[in-house]
Parts: structure tokens; C-alpha cells; sequence
């Protein structure tokens, strides 16, 4: 039987943090978008607002996401929820450190982090299957609940990649060859039938930032 239905998913990355720049783990902490973040917010959500006449908005609870929307809710007048479950996975008592001192505290678990091990997490947060499954059990039921035909859902980087390795068939210790820029957009075309079976998902772009290079971001102070 013929898949009956379609919807147009936009996952878009928050725009920067200090954080971000300092090369700081953020995970479920709250940080706010730099300067340079907040003019990507604006230029993303004038990309969306320019291209999208009417979408359902979702975005992670958090304040680099809830900042990256307002431009975009803004110029549309969109409606738009907050769902925890699409914050960026947890990692822990490693939240707040760089990559760096996170090297020097546990180097073992690094190893098996780098290695792409499922089933390593941090003390107090979530493993890499853990999280994954998260990521596409909460976007399923948006996608599935949505009642516009395009979903546009402010997130996290790794939210990002989880759909991109869940959408390709790929497994978790598949190299990555693909990056999240902040402020880009993923798009997937998402077919699934309203008997409750498991939508599919068909990536046709993965971390675009094109809006970005075509606008002048270099005098933004940092």
C-alpha cells in the first residue's frame, strides 16, 4: 500500500554561544546566544519567514533555541510550543567542561565516545543509543501529530545528526562525514501512513548554511 502521507521536517541548529566558540560542552545547561548567535537567529529566521508561508513551530526549551525562534515567530506570527524532548543530549557531570579537560578527566571515555561506542554516557547523562532513540521517538510523534504540512523544529546539533545517522541507515560507530553548522537548516521529506507505522525519513539536505555565507556576518562583534 501506497504511503498517504507527506510533511516537509526543518531542523534548525541554534545559533552560537560563547560556548559554542569556547569549544564547552553544553548539553542541558542554559546558555544564551553570543552577539554572532543572535545575528544568525535573525538571518535564519528571515530565510524561513521568506520561503515557508505557514508552518508548525516546536523548539527545545532552552535558551539558545528559544532565542534562535524569536526572529522567525517574530516575522511570521507562527504559533510555536517548547519540548523538552528535543534538547541536546545530556552529558552529565562533563557539562561545562571543554573537550579538553574532559581528555584529561576520563580519557577512557572519550576514547569510546570518539570511537562512537552506543552504549557509552557520561556519569549522570544519557549514552549515545539513549540518546538517538530519544531524538527520533519525539520527532516522530510531532511529525505525526503535525496538522501543517511543513514542521520547522528549533534544536541542537545533536538532535541534528541523531535524524541524519537514523534517516541514513548509518550506525553509530559510521564515521561522520557530514557537519551542523550553527543556525542551519536540515530538511527531510517524512512519508508514513496514519495507521500508526513508523514514518520514513528522506534527508534532502543536511546542515546548510548557504543563508549565512550570502549575508554579511564578519563585523559582528563577537
Amino acid at each position: 500500500m501506497a504511503r498517504n502521507k507527506t510533511r516537509r521536517l526543518l531542523l534548525v541548529r541554534h545559533g552560537e554561544t560563547d560556548w559554542n566558540a569556547e569549544g564547552r560542552i553544553q548539553g542541558m545547561l542554559d546558555v544564551p546566544l553570543n552577539a554572532l548567535g543572535m545575528a544568525q537567529a535573525r538571518i535564519v529566521g528571515d530565510a524561513l519567514a521568506r520561503s515557508i508561508d505557514i508552518a508548525a513551530v516546536i523548539a527545545s526549551d532552552l535558551v539558545r533555541t528559544r532565542e534562535t525562534a524569536k526572529p522567525l515567530i517574530d516575522a511570521t506570527g507562527f504559533d510555536i510550543a517548547f519540548d523538552p524532548r528535543i534538547r541536546e543530549r545530556h552529558f552529565g557531570v562533563l557539562e561545562g567542561r571543554t573537550y579538553a579537560e574532559w581528555r584529561a578527566v576520563d580519557a577512557a571515555g572519550m576514547a569510546r565516545y570518539d570511537a562512537g561506542d552506543p552504549d557509552y554516557g557520561p556519569e549522570g547523562g544519557e549514552t549515545a543509543r539513549g540518546f538517538l532513540d530519544r531524538c527520533v521517538a519525539a520527532i516522530t510523534d510531532m511529525v505525526t501529530a503535525c496538522h501543517e504540512k511543513t514542521l520547522i523544529l528549533v534544536t541542537h546539533g545533536g538532535v541534528v545528526s541523531s535524524m541524519y545517522r537514523h534517516s541514513q541507515g548509518l550506525g553509530f560507530h559510521s564515521e561522520r562525514t557530514w557537519s551542523v553548522p550553527n543556525a542551519s537548516i536540515s530538511e527531510w521529506r517524512v512519508e508514513y501512513h496514519g495507521d500508526g507505522g513508523a514514518p520514513a525519513y528522506y534527508c534532502e539536505r543536511i546542515g546548510d548554511d548557504t543563508h549565512l555565507e550570502e549575508n554579511a556576518l564578519d563585523e559582528v562583534d563577537k
